[in-house]
């Protein structure tokens, strides 16, 4: 691996979602309040807080993998809802962007009062001269695949630029990457976190 770009989470650190609400929610950037700033949260109004993919050619025409993995469940008040992992690209601009589903665990029925743990392991690759990214996924949970095997990402992006970037979002990015969580039904114990996101090559 020679590029290794990450989220800032881990095991100890994770970053968190739930509670009320049945549209997707993003996992924050937990910066935190160790160097006084609070966590960074991509929503439909900012992307501040998405995992960037750099320009100046460093990712043209080079397969790479992107990974996410935390867990969910354990939900005791609402033993009947399902969650949905999915990963997201992030284009358009900051105050603007477009989110567009690439890979996703398919939506889950946690066993009640059961914790599940899950992953996304996602291979990509674009490049300038077609200005397109796809590739294909796998997802896990509970340590069997999940709504893949070695599938087509959901998406294909089209019109990027792997050297100048998106000038829209900025920060030297051809495109960004989110993690969401969609909650099936809305309930204050729902609960997702994640442990791992990297883009590596």
């Amino acid at each position: 691996m020679s590029n290794v770009l990450d989220y800032g989470v881990n095991g100890s650190f994770p970053s968190k979602v739930g509670g009320l609400g049945t549209t997707v929610k993003y996992f924050p950037r937990p910066l935190g309040p160790s160097i006084g700033v609070a966590p960074l949260t991509p929503s439909s109004t900012s992307a501040v807080g998405a995992l960037i993919l750099p320009a100046a050619n460093v990712f043209n025409g080079q397969l790479f993998n992107v990974l996410a993995g935390g867990s969910f469940g354990s939900d005791t008040g609402d033993p009947s809802g399902t969650v949905t992992i999915q990963l997201f690209a992030v284009t358009g601009t900051l105050a603007s962007p477009t989110y567009t589903a690439l890979a996703s665990t398919g939506a889950i029925t946690p066993t009640y009062a059961a914790a599940y743990g899950w992953a996304l392991d996602v291979t990509l690759v674009g490049d300038n001269n077609s200005g397109v990214l796809g590739g294909y996924y796998d997802a896990i949970a509970r340590g069997i695949l999940v709504n893949s095997s070695h599938k087509v990402t959901d998406a294909v992006i089209s019109g990027l630029n792997f050297n100048t970037g998106n000038v829209g979002l900025g920060q030297g990015a051809v495109m960004g990457f989110v993690v969401g969580a969609t909650f099936g039904t809305s309930d204050a114990t729902n609960t997702a976190s994640l442990f791992e996101f990297t883009i590596e090559s």
